[in-house]
């Protein structure tokens, strides 16, 4: 049977994902929140505007293990070609693909790609997230808000979990989280990126997705631990 795997779940909710609507942190006046959210939506509505997506060439290592045991039942190597549009379905292609050691046909390589996700910072944000900056925290050296984001609705195409957006630049540099719900065959979901920039704009850089899934036969109670390198990327106009 091909393999399936679940790296673009993650991958749909988090590129670029930018916040609308803070609470107020201690320490932070209500001014300075309303300058941040002004800031916020005057530097990032224009590129959602401008581009499609991101396209991006990833190198990802998966390692799959019995959820009741932590044995471990299979790593794959995988060099990945996709194009995750902002609001369309992604596109993506196996460039190699390499499991326990022997090297597959990329074509036999089969990734469970879902819908995009709710952004958190373009026009809509506001009517999907309720955000909150809680503090600040130091982030690969960088000085970041802390904003934890809950979805209005949960569903497997919201975003929940925390994001740091630097003080200065207000760049996002840090994502931690997963969906707002689970689908079938999802028992757990937890994600952390770091990005970077590209053409002054925010993209993955690296992460690492964890994933539980029970699939009777298939999959049985099993954990993928997906660890993901971007080589290159660039924006979709």
């Amino acid at each position: 049977m091909k393999t399936l795997h679940f790296t673009s779940i993650c991958l749909s909710l988090v590129l670029f994902l930018l916040l609308p609507n803070p609470g107020h942190a201690a320490g932070i006046s209500p001014e300075e929140s309303d300058r941040i959210i002004k800031g916020m939506y005057s530097r990032y509505i224009p590129i959602y505007l401008k581009y499609r997506g991101v396209e991006s060439t990833s190198k990802n290592i998966s390692r799959e293990y019995d959820a009741r045991t932590n044995a471990l039942k299979s790593t794959t190597e995988v060099t990945l070609h996709r194009k995750d549009y902002f609001y369309e379905d992604p596109e993506v292609k196996a460039l190699s693909f390499r499991k326990d050691g022997r090297d597959r046909d990329p074509s036999d390589y089969r990734s469970r790609d879902s819908k995009p996700g709710y952004l958190v910072f373009d026009r809509k944000g506001a009517e999907h997230y309720t955000l909150k900056i809680v503090d600040r925290k130091v982030i690969g050296k960088r000085e970041c808000y802390r904003i934890v984001v809950t979805p209005k609705k949960a569903t497997a195409r919201h975003f929940k979990g925390e994001i740091y957006c630097a003080v200065d630049t207000l760049d996002v540099v840090h994502t931690a989280g997963g969906a707002g719900d689970l689908e079938f065959p999802i028992k757990h979901f937890w994600a952390a990126f770091d990005f970077t920039q590209v053409n002054k704009v925010p993209v993955v850089q690296s992460g690492t997705i964890k994933i539980q899934v029970d699939v009777p036969v298939v999959y049985p109670d099993t954990l993928i631990v997906t660890d993901i390198d971007i080589v290159e990327s660039r924006l979709i106009e």
